[in-house]
């Protein structure tokens, strides 16, 4: 079975096909536009996957993630690129200097659509903001500030392979996994 990820960023198709490599499920990378509602990670999955079927009319997925940090009230939650964009993570540990609670998590939700219902899939890892960057190549956006529970390293020091092993993306792409499984 193939399935396509709307997505323009590469990294996240190269996690997906790492999480996937041993379903009978191929991945294909397609740059299909389509608007970003402002809401919940749910709400933007559902609308987008809807909206990329459309579009295409084969079965496909997007995703959304969030940082989302206790101490900040969430923030930046679904905002998440922006503030990178913009704060970056600079910004991020300004904010909370001095601050003890560091508690955070990434959440990814996935939509898929293959014409007949949408399904969400939603993954959660909880860990906790470093107090300095700690970035080994690997990772991109706040994987550089982000130490997984149980860990010592940042997802930024993990390997792909590594921090594909515990993320919230294969959280939910393991849930897409056992959703197509059930199915055939």
């Amino acid at each position: 079975m193939k399935i396509y990820f709307a997505t323009g960023n590469q990294n996240k198709v190269d996690e997906a096909k790492i999480i996937l490599k041993e379903v009978d499920c191929e991945i294909e990378q397609i740059e299909i536009p389509y608007a970003e509602v402002q809401g919940k990670l749910e709400e933007v999955s559902a609308f987008g996957v809807l909206e990329v079927f459309e579009k295409f009319n084969r079965p496909v997925i997007v995703e959304d993630s969030g940082f989302f940090i206790e101490k900040l009230n969430d923030f930046p939650g679904t905002y998440s690129k922006f503030v990178q964009e913009t704060l970056g993570n600079e910004g991020i540990l300004k904010l909370l200097e001095n601050e003890s609670n560091r508690n955070a998590y990434f959440k990814t939700v996935i939509g898929y659509y293959d014409g007949d219902n949408i399904k969400l899939f939603t993954g959660i890892v909880k860990g906790v903001v470093s107090t300095e960057i700690k970035d080994g190549g690997f990772g991109f956006a706040y994987d550089s500030i982000f130490i997984p529970e149980g860990k010592t390293k940042t997802f930024g020091e993990m390997t792909t392979e590594e921090k594909s092993k515990i993320s919230h993306r294969k959280r939910a792409f393991y849930e897409l996994k056992n959703y197509l499984e059930n199915r055939q």
